[in-house]
């Protein structure tokens, strides 16, 4: 039985996994959404620099980086369940850790637990919608990004006032702890099935995934992987960046913290469109597992040069429209990379590796983003200096989008005689 036709056959169990998917992705951006909002508030109470700053938006991300690779091996010895279980729980204890934020060192470890949760689920991510939906990748690559973003928005919008409503930042920050309490549960259910059975659906089996499966090594060797690492090293910098800085530069600017905060929540919510509307339209179809993803990329990451430019060379104009128009393109890339970890791995065990080797190599890059604007900041008093260099590097993603073509598909985790022969295709 393929893993398509017992997904049709026996609902109730893609059901299942489905929903652990999205609830999942749904609090792996809530750890970092939620902290900007109180960048200036932050270095106040703790007497951190603009720097110090970016380091602990940086956290979860360095996690992302170096501690995938870690998530990938265990996943081999624990099975992809289970270690998604783990993740979710280290996100949830990380969060509810920071209501007592206001001591420096608890705030960092809090955080920090929270990005390893973080790290070990993201890797996850594309080996469950491999193994469980290979049908139909297009769809659930959307549905996952686009719940990852979604709690992105809702984070980033939600901090300030539920800060006001609980009393200090401290207690915005550590709320974020009960939304992934659900995602605790149903992944709990999801890994008591430890040793797949024949009467188990395959695609259940390979959500747990035995260790000859699910750990391979990374694919250092292979061009594609390289090419996604960095493009994803580009798009995660830019995101990121943004993320930690932008409403911080509209209140140097004079705005209030509520309406600079509300800035971020415009940019995520241009991405939660494109994350949900790219990779469906483009996966529909009996051919669109074989389609050409760079008119799609090329679009987006557009969108996200002319926003770069438009904040760096004119701030004062409708800087709303902006941070939709960089919403939009950074959501796009963003979820185009995930399905393009899909389409070029050879299988879920692949996608795994594929996804550990482009996180552990894009977010390590993608963490100086903060730091490097932070540190810009400091030493050129403004925003002009560091805005200037993210849109450089908005320019240089346009270009490398270009070179992601379909010829790579299942490429990554294959023989050598394989990989040439699909490549020259």
């Amino acid at each position: 039985m393929s893993a398509a036709t017992s997904v049709a056959t026996r609902p109730r169990v893609g059901l299942l996994l489905g929903l652990g998917l999205v609830l999942a992705a749904l609090n792996l951006r809530t750890t970092v959404t939620s902290l900007p909002p109180f960048a200036l508030e932050i270095r106040h109470d703790l007497g951190l620099s603009a720097a110090a700053v970016g380091l602990l938006t940086s956290l979860p991300v360095l996690c992302m980086a170096w501690l995938g690779v870690v998530a990938h091996r265990l996943s081999g010895r624990f099975g992809r369940s289970a270690t998604t279980l783990a993740a979710i729980v280290c996100v949830t204890a990380g969060n509810g850790l920071r209501a007592a934020g206001d001591e420096t060192a608890l705030l960092f470890a809090a955080t920090l637990l929270a990005g390893v949760g973080i790290a070990a689920c993201g890797v996850m991510l594309p080996g469950l919608v491999k193994a469980t939906f290979p049908a139909h990748t297009g769809i659930a690559t959307a549905a996952s990004s686009a719940a990852m973003l979604l709690g992105a928005v809702v984070a980033g919008a939600l901090s300030v006032p539920l800060s006001r409503r609980l009393g200090s930042w401290e207690a915005a920050l550590g709320f974020w702890a009960l939304p992934a309490l659900p995602a605790v549960l149903v992944w709990a259910r999801i890994a008591r099935r430890r040793q797949p059975r024949e009467s188990v659906p395959r695609e259940e089996a390979l959500a747990h995934a035995s260790p000859s499966r699910a750990a391979s090594a990374l694919p250092w060797r292979a061009r594609a992987a390289w090419l996604l690492c960095g493009f994803f090293a580009l798009q995660s910098a830019l995101g990121y960046a943004y993320l930690a800085w932008l409403p911080a530069a509209y209140e140097d600017r004079g705005w209030s913290q509520a309406t600079a905060g509300g800035l971020n929540g415009v940019l995520h919510l241009g991405q939660l469109v494109t994350a949900l509307l790219l990779p469906w339209l483009i996966d529909r179809g009996a051919d669109g597992r074989r389609r050409d993803r760079r008119p799609a990329l090329v679009g987006a990451v557009s969108l996200t040069a002319c926003a770069a430019l438009w904040l760096w060379a004119l701030p004062d104009v409708t800087p709303w429209a902006a941070a939709m128009l960089a919403g939009l393109g950074l959501g796009g890339g963003f979820s185009l990379t995930l399905l393009l970890i899909v389409d070029y791995a050879g299988d879920a065990a692949a996608s795994t590796g594929l996804a550990a080797m482009t996180f552990l190599v894009g977010y390590s890059i993608a963490a100086l983003a903060p730091l490097a604007v932070g540190a810009l900041r400091d030493s050129s008093g403004g925003y002009g200096v560091p805005f200037a260099m993210l849109t450089c590097v908005a320019f240089a993603q346009l270009g490398m989008a270009t070179r992601l073509g379909p010829r790579y598909r299942d490429t990554v985790g294959q023989p050598a005689s394989a990989t040439a022969k699909s490549a020259a295709v």
